[in-house]
């Protein structure tokens, strides 16, 4: 009796975990989709503004952008990439903005090559950028400056603050996406995002 019984306790904590790790992967799932669609409106968006305001500027972009989003292509059904990879994909998503935005916001890009080694969470930074230009205002006078640095084996996004004005209050979706991602993965965060 007391073997039967424990042969159920054990197959019972068996189907458990694997409920569990099979409600892990959905959740996971869960939140990379909710990147694509974002992603790629955001960029249809600016790509719509740019048609008009200077075609030719609008096919270079074009490309860019089909080189942005084959990286997320390639990434979705990652959990990690290297730092060196997710680099590489947000200098291409800058010069996105940066045709947009000209001189109203400028990036600085200043990773340790160590650090490049290391694993984040793919189109985390993506994320993390296009909040800085969302949440932010900026001209060419004033224009927002956003830095890309490593320090302490920590991956981080800096800019001057220089707060937009909102309608609405933010759902902070993004944010709390890549907080999600993480704490499923580590039970540390691997990026932060500093505001002066």
């Amino acid at each position: 009796e007391i073997s039967k019984l424990y042969s159920r306790t054990i197959k019972i904590q068996n189907q458990k975990n694997l409920l569990e790790i099979q409600n892990i992967n959905i959740e996971k799932d869960f939140l990379k989709s909710q990147l694509n669609p974002h992603f790629l409106f955001n960029t249809l968006n600016v790509l719509t503004a740019l048609v008009d305001e200077n075609p030719e500027q609008a096919q270079k972009f074009t490309t860019s952008m089909s080189k942005v989003y084959r990286y997320v292509l390639e990434q979705k059904d990652k959990e990690l990439v290297t730092v060196e990879e997710e680099l590489d994909f947000a200098q291409t998503y800058c010069n996105l903005l940066k045709t947009r935005f000209e001189d109203s916001v400028n990036f600085e890009f200043q990773v340790d090559e160590k650090e490049k080694k290391s694993f984040v969470v793919p189109l985390s930074l993506q994320l993390l950028l296009e909040n800085c230009i969302k949440h932010n205002f900026a001209t060419a006078h004033k224009p927002l400056n956003i830095r890309i640095y490593s320090e302490n084996g920590y991956l981080l996004i800096e800019n001057n603050l220089m707060a937009r004005e909102q309608v609405k209050e933010s759902a902070g979706i993004g944010l709390s996406n890549i907080v999600q991602r993480y704490s499923l993965l580590t039970k540390q965060n691997k990026k932060k995002k500093k505001s002066k």
